[in-house]
Protein backbone atom coordinates (compact mmCIF):
# COMPACT_ATOMS: atom_id res chain seq x y z
CA UNK A 1 0.00 0.00 0.00
CA UNK A 2 1.89 3.14 -1.26
CA UNK A 3 0.37 5.59 1.25
CA UNK A 4 1.35 3.40 4.20
CA UNK A 5 4.92 3.07 2.98
CA UNK A 6 5.11 6.81 2.36
CA UNK A 7 4.04 7.47 5.95
CA UNK A 8 6.52 4.99 7.37
CA UNK A 9 9.34 6.47 5.28
CA UNK A 10 8.36 9.95 6.45
CA UNK A 11 8.36 8.86 10.11
CA UNK A 12 11.82 7.37 9.66
CA UNK A 13 13.07 10.67 8.25
CA UNK A 14 11.38 12.86 10.89
CA UNK A 15 12.49 10.63 13.79
CA UNK A 16 16.12 11.36 13.01
CA UNK A 17 15.63 15.10 13.52
CA UNK A 18 16.11 16.88 16.84
CA UNK A 19 13.19 18.99 18.11
CA UNK A 20 14.96 22.08 16.75
CA UNK A 21 15.62 20.47 13.35
CA UNK A 22 12.05 19.21 13.15
CA UNK A 23 10.69 22.69 13.92
CA UNK A 24 12.95 24.38 11.37
CA UNK A 25 12.19 21.75 8.71
CA UNK A 26 8.48 22.46 8.99
CA UNK A 27 9.17 26.19 8.66
CA UNK A 28 11.36 25.59 5.60
CA UNK A 29 8.65 23.45 4.02
CA UNK A 30 5.93 25.99 4.85
CA UNK A 31 7.83 28.69 2.99
CA UNK A 32 8.99 26.63 0.02
CA UNK A 33 5.78 24.71 -0.61
CA UNK A 34 4.22 27.98 -1.80
CA UNK A 35 4.68 29.73 -5.08
CA UNK A 36 5.53 33.35 -4.36
CA UNK A 37 4.54 35.71 -7.17
CA UNK A 38 6.40 38.93 -7.91
CA UNK A 39 3.71 41.00 -6.16
CA UNK A 40 3.99 38.75 -3.09
CA UNK A 41 7.75 39.24 -2.95
CA UNK A 42 7.27 43.00 -3.20
CA UNK A 43 4.83 43.02 -0.27
CA UNK A 44 7.15 40.75 1.75
CA UNK A 45 9.96 43.26 1.19
CA UNK A 46 7.69 46.15 2.27
CA UNK A 47 6.59 44.35 5.44
CA UNK A 48 10.17 43.43 6.34
CA UNK A 49 11.22 47.06 6.13
CA UNK A 50 8.30 48.21 8.26
CA UNK A 51 9.39 46.15 11.28
CA UNK A 52 10.33 48.27 14.29
CA UNK A 53 14.06 48.46 14.99
CA UNK A 54 15.54 50.48 17.85
CA UNK A 55 18.37 52.93 17.33
CA UNK A 56 19.42 52.72 20.98
CA UNK A 57 18.57 50.43 23.93
CA UNK A 58 16.28 52.96 25.62
CA UNK A 59 14.01 53.42 22.57
CA UNK A 60 11.46 51.02 24.08
CA UNK A 61 10.43 53.77 26.52
CA UNK A 62 8.83 55.73 23.67
CA UNK A 63 6.81 52.85 22.26
CA UNK A 64 3.04 53.27 22.25
CA UNK A 65 1.50 50.01 20.98
CA UNK A 66 -1.82 49.93 19.17
CA UNK A 67 -3.66 46.90 17.79
CA UNK A 68 -5.04 46.53 14.29
CA UNK A 69 -7.85 44.04 13.69
CA UNK A 70 -6.71 42.20 10.55
CA UNK A 71 -10.19 41.90 9.06
CA UNK A 72 -9.49 43.15 5.53
CA UNK A 73 -7.64 41.48 2.66
CA UNK A 74 -4.75 43.94 2.98
CA UNK A 75 -4.26 43.41 6.71
CA UNK A 76 -4.83 39.67 6.38
CA UNK A 77 -2.02 39.48 3.85
CA UNK A 78 0.20 41.60 6.07
CA UNK A 79 -0.60 39.43 9.10
CA UNK A 80 0.18 36.25 7.14
CA UNK A 81 3.55 37.59 5.98
CA UNK A 82 4.53 38.63 9.49
CA UNK A 83 3.38 35.32 10.97
CA UNK A 84 5.16 33.17 8.38
CA UNK A 85 8.45 35.05 8.23
CA UNK A 86 8.96 36.14 11.86
CA UNK A 87 8.00 32.93 13.70
CA UNK A 88 9.88 29.63 13.71
CA UNK A 89 6.66 27.67 14.17
CA UNK A 90 4.57 27.03 11.02
CA UNK A 91 1.13 28.57 10.83
CA UNK A 92 -1.81 26.14 10.78
CA UNK A 93 -5.24 27.78 10.75
CA UNK A 94 -7.67 26.03 13.08
CA UNK A 95 -11.22 25.06 12.24
CA UNK A 96 -13.62 27.21 14.27
CA UNK A 97 -13.39 30.70 15.69
CA UNK A 98 -10.51 32.96 14.73
CA UNK A 99 -9.51 36.61 15.09
CA UNK A 100 -6.17 38.06 14.00
CA UNK A 101 -4.39 41.21 15.13
CA UNK A 102 -1.25 43.16 14.29
CA UNK A 103 0.60 45.13 16.97
CA UNK A 104 2.17 48.37 15.71
CA UNK A 105 3.80 51.43 17.22
CA UNK A 106 1.44 54.40 17.20
CA UNK A 107 4.07 57.00 16.32
CA UNK A 108 5.71 55.39 13.29
CA UNK A 109 3.32 52.47 12.40
CA UNK A 110 6.22 50.01 12.63
CA UNK A 111 5.33 46.38 13.36
CA UNK A 112 5.91 44.93 16.84
CA UNK A 113 4.20 41.56 16.53
CA UNK A 114 1.14 39.51 15.63
CA UNK A 115 -1.62 37.81 17.61
CA UNK A 116 -4.26 35.27 16.70
CA UNK A 117 -7.03 34.19 19.05
CA UNK A 118 -8.90 31.01 18.16
CA UNK A 119 -11.16 28.26 19.47
CA UNK A 120 -9.63 26.78 22.61
CA UNK A 121 -8.18 23.29 23.04
CA UNK A 122 -10.97 20.83 23.82
CA UNK A 123 -8.66 19.00 26.21
CA UNK A 124 -5.47 20.25 27.82
CA UNK A 125 -4.56 18.46 31.03
CA UNK A 126 -2.70 21.20 32.88
CA UNK A 127 -5.28 23.88 32.12
CA UNK A 128 -8.21 21.59 32.88
CA UNK A 129 -6.74 20.69 36.24
CA UNK A 130 -6.14 24.38 37.03
CA UNK A 131 -9.75 25.28 36.18
CA UNK A 132 -11.17 22.15 37.74
CA UNK A 133 -13.90 21.60 35.15
CA UNK A 134 -15.08 18.28 33.74
CA UNK A 135 -15.40 16.96 30.20
CA UNK A 136 -19.18 17.18 30.66
CA UNK A 137 -18.92 20.87 31.50
CA UNK A 138 -16.36 21.68 28.80
CA UNK A 139 -17.96 19.87 25.88
CA UNK A 140 -21.48 18.67 26.59
CA UNK A 141 -22.46 21.89 28.34
CA UNK A 142 -20.27 23.95 25.97
CA UNK A 143 -18.42 25.98 28.58
CA UNK A 144 -15.35 25.70 26.32
CA UNK A 145 -17.01 28.37 24.19
CA UNK A 146 -16.38 30.91 26.97
CA UNK A 147 -12.61 30.53 26.60
CA UNK A 148 -10.23 31.02 23.69
CA UNK A 149 -6.67 30.16 22.74
CA UNK A 150 -3.82 32.52 21.94
CA UNK A 151 -2.72 30.44 18.95
CA UNK A 152 -0.11 32.94 17.72
CA UNK A 153 1.66 35.32 20.10
CA UNK A 154 4.72 36.42 18.15
CA UNK A 155 6.98 39.48 18.56
CA UNK A 156 9.06 40.81 15.72
CA UNK A 157 12.86 40.82 16.12
CA UNK A 158 15.03 42.25 17.57
CA UNK A 159 12.15 43.65 19.65
CA UNK A 160 11.43 40.20 21.08
CA UNK A 161 15.00 39.41 22.11
CA UNK A 162 16.18 42.81 23.34
CA UNK A 163 13.08 43.94 25.19
CA UNK A 164 11.25 40.65 25.97
CA UNK A 165 8.72 41.86 23.42
CA UNK A 166 6.96 38.50 23.58
CA UNK A 167 5.83 39.39 27.09
CA UNK A 168 4.17 42.57 25.79
CA UNK A 169 2.46 40.70 22.94
CA UNK A 170 1.24 38.06 25.43
CA UNK A 171 -0.13 40.73 27.77
CA UNK A 172 -1.91 42.44 24.87
CA UNK A 173 -3.52 39.12 23.91
CA UNK A 174 -5.61 39.55 27.07
CA UNK A 175 -6.34 43.24 26.36
CA UNK A 176 -9.77 44.84 26.37
CA UNK A 177 -9.31 45.65 22.65
CA UNK A 178 -9.20 41.96 21.72
CA UNK A 179 -11.77 41.00 24.35
CA UNK A 180 -14.29 43.51 22.99
CA UNK A 181 -13.87 42.45 19.36
CA UNK A 182 -14.22 38.79 20.35
CA UNK A 183 -17.36 39.50 22.37
CA UNK A 184 -18.96 41.45 19.52
CA UNK A 185 -18.44 38.52 17.14
CA UNK A 186 -19.34 35.56 19.39
CA UNK A 187 -22.30 35.24 21.74
CA UNK A 188 -20.46 33.59 24.64
CA UNK A 189 -18.58 36.13 26.77
CA UNK A 190 -14.82 35.61 26.86
CA UNK A 191 -13.76 34.82 30.43
CA UNK A 192 -10.24 33.44 29.96
CA UNK A 193 -7.46 32.53 27.53
CA UNK A 194 -5.14 29.56 27.11
CA UNK A 195 -1.79 29.38 25.36
CA UNK A 196 1.16 27.01 25.07
CA UNK A 197 4.88 27.66 24.77
CA UNK A 198 7.06 26.13 22.08
CA UNK A 199 9.16 24.30 24.64
CA UNK A 200 8.33 23.07 28.13
CA UNK A 201 11.03 25.08 29.94
CA UNK A 202 11.68 28.83 30.04
CA UNK A 203 9.57 30.88 27.62
CA UNK A 204 8.17 34.38 27.08
CA UNK A 205 5.36 33.44 29.49
CA UNK A 206 7.68 32.53 32.36
CA UNK A 207 7.04 34.82 35.32
CA UNK A 208 4.50 36.82 33.31
CA UNK A 209 1.87 38.51 35.46
CA UNK A 210 -1.75 37.45 34.89
CA UNK A 211 -0.78 34.26 33.03
CA UNK A 212 -0.90 31.23 35.37
CA UNK A 213 1.56 28.42 34.68
CA UNK A 214 -0.14 25.02 34.50
CA UNK A 215 1.34 21.53 34.30
CA UNK A 216 3.15 21.03 30.97
CA UNK A 217 1.85 18.68 28.33
CA UNK A 218 3.05 15.08 28.51
CA UNK A 219 6.53 14.61 27.12
CA UNK A 220 5.74 11.51 25.07
CA UNK A 221 3.43 12.56 22.26
CA UNK A 222 2.96 11.13 18.73
CA UNK A 223 5.35 12.52 16.16
CA UNK A 224 3.53 14.53 13.51
CA UNK A 225 4.33 13.70 9.88
CA UNK A 226 5.89 16.34 7.68
CA UNK A 227 3.46 18.80 6.12
CA UNK A 228 4.07 17.22 2.73
CA UNK A 229 3.16 13.78 4.05
CA UNK A 230 0.13 15.16 5.90
CA UNK A 231 -1.25 16.53 2.63
CA UNK A 232 -0.94 13.05 1.11
CA UNK A 233 -2.73 11.50 4.10
CA UNK A 234 -5.50 14.09 3.95
CA UNK A 235 -6.04 13.43 0.22
CA UNK A 236 -6.05 9.66 0.81
CA UNK A 237 -8.69 9.88 3.56
CA UNK A 238 -10.82 12.26 1.48
CA UNK A 239 -10.78 9.95 -1.55
CA UNK A 240 -11.02 6.63 0.32
CA UNK A 241 -13.36 7.55 3.17
CA UNK A 242 -15.29 10.64 2.00
CA UNK A 243 -18.04 10.41 4.65
CA UNK A 244 -15.53 10.01 7.45
CA UNK A 245 -13.48 12.87 6.01
CA UNK A 246 -16.49 15.19 6.24
CA UNK A 247 -17.20 14.08 9.79
CA UNK A 248 -13.59 14.58 10.85
CA UNK A 249 -13.07 18.00 9.31
CA UNK A 250 -16.41 19.83 9.31
CA UNK A 251 -17.10 22.04 12.30
CA UNK A 252 -20.74 21.03 12.67
CA UNK A 253 -21.04 21.58 16.43
CA UNK A 254 -18.96 24.81 16.41
CA UNK A 255 -16.54 23.45 19.01
CA UNK A 256 -14.44 21.08 16.89
CA UNK A 257 -10.78 21.37 17.83
CA UNK A 258 -7.63 19.74 16.48
CA UNK A 259 -9.19 18.32 13.28
CA UNK A 260 -5.69 17.49 12.05
CA UNK A 261 -5.06 15.15 14.99
CA UNK A 262 -8.47 13.53 14.54
CA UNK A 263 -7.84 12.89 10.86
CA UNK A 264 -4.35 11.49 11.49
CA UNK A 265 -5.60 9.15 14.23
CA UNK A 266 -8.30 7.87 11.87
CA UNK A 267 -5.77 7.25 9.06
CA UNK A 268 -3.36 5.46 11.38
CA UNK A 269 -6.13 3.19 12.61
CA UNK A 270 -7.21 2.27 9.09
CA UNK A 271 -3.62 1.63 8.02
CA UNK A 272 -2.63 -0.14 11.27
CA UNK A 273 0.22 2.28 11.91
CA UNK A 274 1.58 3.23 15.33
CA UNK A 275 3.36 6.58 15.02
CA UNK A 276 6.66 7.02 16.87
CA UNK A 277 6.71 9.27 19.92
CA UNK A 278 8.99 12.14 20.89
CA UNK A 279 9.71 14.25 23.96
CA UNK A 280 8.31 17.48 22.53
CA UNK A 281 6.56 18.75 25.66
CA UNK A 282 4.98 22.21 25.81
CA UNK A 283 4.38 24.68 28.59
CA UNK A 284 0.72 25.45 29.30
CA UNK A 285 -0.56 28.82 30.54
CA UNK A 286 -4.01 30.07 31.55
CA UNK A 287 -5.19 33.68 31.92
CA UNK A 288 -8.59 34.14 33.63
CA UNK A 289 -10.04 37.60 32.99
CA UNK A 290 -12.35 37.70 36.02
CA UNK A 291 -12.01 36.82 39.69
CA UNK A 292 -14.60 34.05 39.37
CA UNK A 293 -13.85 32.87 35.81
CA UNK A 294 -12.92 29.38 36.99
CA UNK A 295 -15.98 28.97 39.23
CA UNK A 296 -18.11 30.19 36.31
CA UNK A 297 -16.58 27.58 33.99
CA UNK A 298 -17.28 24.90 36.59
CA UNK A 299 -20.90 26.18 36.60
CA UNK A 300 -20.74 26.98 40.29
CA UNK A 301 -21.83 30.58 39.71
CA UNK A 302 -23.28 32.79 36.99
CA UNK A 303 -21.53 35.85 38.42
CA UNK A 304 -18.01 36.41 37.08
CA UNK A 305 -17.14 38.88 39.83
CA UNK A 306 -14.74 41.77 39.39
CA UNK A 307 -12.18 42.02 36.64
CA UNK A 308 -8.99 40.28 37.68
CA UNK A 309 -6.80 43.09 36.34
CA UNK A 310 -6.84 46.29 34.32
CA UNK A 311 -6.54 45.00 30.76
CA UNK A 312 -6.35 48.34 29.00
CA UNK A 313 -3.55 48.62 26.45
CA UNK A 314 -2.08 51.53 28.40
CA UNK A 315 -1.83 49.61 31.68
CA UNK A 316 -0.44 46.47 30.07
CA UNK A 317 2.18 48.51 28.19
CA UNK A 318 3.26 50.34 31.36
CA UNK A 319 3.53 47.01 33.19
CA UNK A 320 5.73 45.59 30.46
CA UNK A 321 8.00 48.65 30.35
CA UNK A 322 8.50 48.97 34.09
CA UNK A 323 8.57 45.33 35.19
CA UNK A 324 10.14 43.47 32.27
CA UNK A 325 11.73 45.61 29.53
CA UNK A 326 13.92 47.77 31.80
CA UNK A 327 15.36 44.73 33.54
CA UNK A 328 16.03 42.97 30.25
CA UNK A 329 17.83 45.93 28.69
CA UNK A 330 19.96 46.41 31.79
CA UNK A 331 20.99 42.75 31.80
CA UNK A 332 21.81 42.73 28.08
CA UNK A 333 23.92 45.88 28.31
CA UNK A 334 25.84 44.47 31.27
CA UNK A 335 26.49 41.17 29.49
CA UNK A 336 27.27 42.79 26.14
CA UNK A 337 24.79 40.71 24.12
CA UNK A 338 22.39 43.45 23.02
CA UNK A 339 21.24 42.39 19.55
CA UNK A 340 20.85 44.77 16.61
CA UNK A 341 19.89 42.07 14.10
CA UNK A 342 16.37 41.04 13.22
CA UNK A 343 14.95 37.67 12.22
CA UNK A 344 12.96 37.43 9.02
CA UNK A 345 12.90 34.19 7.03
CA UNK A 346 12.52 35.67 3.54
CA UNK A 347 16.04 34.47 2.69
CA UNK A 348 14.69 30.93 3.11
CA UNK A 349 12.67 31.25 -0.11
CA UNK A 350 14.02 28.96 -2.84
CA UNK A 351 16.94 27.49 -0.86
CA UNK A 352 17.37 23.79 -0.13
CA UNK A 353 16.94 22.20 3.28
CA UNK A 354 20.64 21.74 4.00
CA UNK A 355 21.36 25.40 3.31
CA UNK A 356 18.42 26.47 5.50
CA UNK A 357 19.65 24.25 8.33
CA UNK A 358 23.18 25.62 8.13
CA UNK A 359 21.95 29.21 8.13
CA UNK A 360 19.17 29.14 10.74
CA UNK A 361 19.36 26.07 12.98
CA UNK A 362 21.61 27.63 15.62
CA UNK A 363 18.98 30.27 16.35
CA UNK A 364 15.99 27.95 16.85
CA UNK A 365 14.70 27.95 20.41
CA UNK A 366 17.04 30.77 21.47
Amino acid sequence: MPIKQNILNDFKKMSKLSVEEYTLYRKWYEINSRKWERKDLQRIWEVKHQIWKPEKPTDFKDLSPILIHADSSFWNQTWNILRIFTSTMPWNMNVGRLKRFIVTNKYDTKFLGVISVASDFISLGGRDKKIGWTYQQRIKERMINYTAMGSSIVPTQPFGFNFVGGKLIALLTASDFIENIWNKRYKEKLVGLTTTSLYGGYSQYSGLRYWKKCASTEGRIPLEPSDECYKQIRTWVKETYPEDFDRLTKNVDKILSRPKARLLNFAYKQLKIKPPENDFSRGVYWCPLYMDSEAFLRKETKDLGERRFDNSIEHLTDLWKNKYAWKRVTNLKESGVYNTKGLFYNDMIDIDWNEAKQKYLSGVGK
